[in-house]
């Protein structure tokens, strides 16, 4: 028995979305309305429109004409997912807050539960897709691969838990004292609440429009996760110097004492090519993976703004 019911904002990220955003909104208010005064005391709908260039703002201006539940959020550009997610989340003032796809690939039935997980006393549930197959097989084994390559990096994840989380008010007061450029909020919410639950779903395919996580988005993402949360990488390029620098004095050494002791004639022209090969290519990878934390901290260093809103359309709490 729920003692005092509290209230919910969705966010929905839209980039490109006014093929899907119709039946979204049709589909999320057809979970939801059945929880009021039962589950949740009131509820809103945030829409962040991230730079779209087709008719997502028109679509949810009609929409929002129908139900004024809905919250617009106008971005004046697009600042890529997390971006978007970021400012749905600082838009929010209810008690609970959850972030979906706006293609409702994840299950928006298991907000039910998130809720229900919430009235037991978390402040973060995770939604955890247990089959991933509507995935692309690129996407599905790049995720695979990504996440043990956090685990062995010392990252903070859940394998196959990507956006769709529920989080309290409380924990999102303490997640907008991070100003990080480069957001990975999969790991900021977990750096934040060590006590978490987990909501099983299967991923739905998408009904229509297409996918906007391309490859270059996703290698993007992955980046940003790893150079935000750990600096093993650069950790290994130090232990790697230290081995190459002994393995070259073993190299030189042993070169000098085929030289001077043996009567060995040693042809040095081809073991310099492979050597200059194989630590010219070491040197060109090491750089770029330094190169990859310096533009980062480059970018932090400007101190510009996560996102920047044209304007909010709110009629539900228009003066």
């Amino acid at each position: 028995m729920i003692s005092k019911l509290k209230t919910l904002s969705v966010v929905l990220p839209c980039h490109n979305e006014e093929l899907v955003i119709h039946n979204s909104w049709e589909e999320l208010t057809s979970f939801l309305e059945p929880l009021l005064n039962n589950m949740i005391l009131d509820y809103e709908l945030i829409v962040v429109n991230n730079g779209s260039t087709d008719g997502t703002l028109k679509k949810v201006l009609e929409l929002q004409k129908r139900d004024k539940k809905i919250k617009i959020v106008d971005l004046r550009n697009n600042y890529g997912y997390q971006g978007s997610i970021t400012a749905g989340l600082y838009n929010a003032s209810n008690d609970m807050v959850v972030t979906i796809d706006a293609d409702l690939q994840d299950d928006p039935s298991k907000i039910k539960e998130m809720i229900q997980k919430h009235y037991e006393g978390f402040d973060l549930v995770l939604g955890v897709r247990v089959d991933r197959m509507t995935d692309s097989f690129f996407k599905r084994n790049t995720a695979s691969i990504f996440y043990k390559l956090l685990n062995m990096l010392g990252v903070k994840s859940v394998p196959h838990h990507g956006d769709f989380r529920l989080i309290s008010k409380e924990l999102l007061s303490d997640l907008k004292k991070y100003n990080e450029k480069n957001r990975y909020i999969r790991g900021l919410v977990l750096s934040l609440e060590s006590k978490f639950a987990l909501v099983e779903y299967n991923r739905r395919a998408r009904k229509s429009g297409e996918t906007k996580f391309k490859p270059a988005q996703l290698i993007d993402l992955a980046l940003d996760a790893i150079t935000s949360f750990s600096i093993s990488p650069i950790r290994v390029i130090s232990i790697l110097g230290f081995i190459t620098f002994v393995f070259s004095l073993f190299s030189a050494a042993y070169i000098l004492y085929q030289y001077f002791v043996t009567d060995i004639k040693i042809q040095g022209w081809a073991f310099i090519a492979i050597i200059v090969s194989i630590f010219g290519g070491l040197n060109a990878f090491f750089i770029g993976v330094v190169g990859e934390y310096v533009g980062r901290s480059y970018l932090e260093s400007k101190n510009r703004p996560i996102f920047v809103i044209r304007k909010i359309y709110d009629k539900k709490n228009a003066s």
